[in-house]
């Protein structure tokens, strides 16, 4: 065997190597990692939540997506480390822009991912700056409406906190400057234009609107409490706010209106 292939064939199995290790099974609660496949077989879920069932954890359907995201970003960066030992011949900039364009026809991406996808697929590093900055300039890809978009989304159907949004913005390379922007223009903007916002919460980076909408959800998980000690209650509206990502004065705020509206 001449010295190049053996060189080859070494480099492969290292790439391989380091896929393997790579795949890990995220779960909650810090339960221990185990070796998977990451083709995520039938009956997975079903496994996973016999597992967190038997340990006394509720699984969540949030945490199931961000789980799902974790695991992707997994693939991604196995499928790049493959793209470092082995580049397909014949990939062109139409390629590449075909690619981009189906990929955005499912969802809007970030800059970061975008460029992730199109190195799992092994295009140059060059056709792949070129393809971006022309969508970028095109405004095909832009993180900062994506991250008002994302932000708004995650705000009304799940109720997510400023911290929390952003956290999960970063993790899809947004940069700080955009996703401050976003949650800032989700949380302090008025519907209601000039009119002027009660100091107090202004103060907690929340709009009037914002905060109410957040009293009705609190409320709700509230009033499922049944009759659960009102100690008990408080507990579970702490974790539940803090979990989406609000900070203690809005957690202080939410709790006393919580008290005022349902006296024991």
């Amino acid at each position: 065997m001449k010295v190049s292939e053996k060189l080859k064939l070494e480099s492969i199995s290292l790439a391989n190597t380091l896929v393997k290790v790579a795949e890990v099974k995220v779960v909650p609660n810090k339960l221990k990692l185990e070796p998977i496949g990451l083709e995520n077989p039938p009956g997975a879920r079903a496994e996973l939540e016999d597992k967190l069932s038997s340990e006394g954890v509720m699984l969540d359907e949030e945490y199931m997506e961000e789980s799902s995201e974790v695991i992707e970003e997994v693939v991604i960066r196995n499928e790049e480390c493959r793209e470092q030992v082995l580049l397909a011949p014949g990939k062109t900039k139409f390629d590449a822009e075909k690619l981009a364009i189906e990929l955005l026809a499912s969802r809007a991406f970030t800059a970061v991912e975008m460029r992730k996808k199109l190195l799992a697929k092994r295009f140059p590093v060059h056709i792949i700056d070129e393809v971006m900055t022309d969508f970028q300039t095109r405004g095909l890809i832009n993180d900062c409406f994506y991250a008002e978009t994302f932000a708004q989304s995650r705000w009304s159907s799940s109720s997510w906190g400023p911290m929390r949004i952003k956290q999960a913005l970063f993790r899809k390379g947004v940069s700080k400057v955009d996703a401050e922007k976003a949650v800032q223009v989700v949380f302090q903007s008025s519907d209601c234009g000039d009119c002027e916002q009660p100091n107090n919460i202004e103060k907690l980076g929340m709009s009037k609107a914002s905060m109410d909408h957040l009293i009705v959800q609190a409320s709700k998980k509230w009033q499922r409490g049944g009759n659960i000690p009102i100690q008990t209650r408080k507990s579970m509206i702490i974790q539940w706010l803090q979990y989406r990502g609000f900070n203690w004065g809005v957690v202080t705020f939410i709790l006393n209106k919580l008290t005022l509206q349902n006296p024991p």
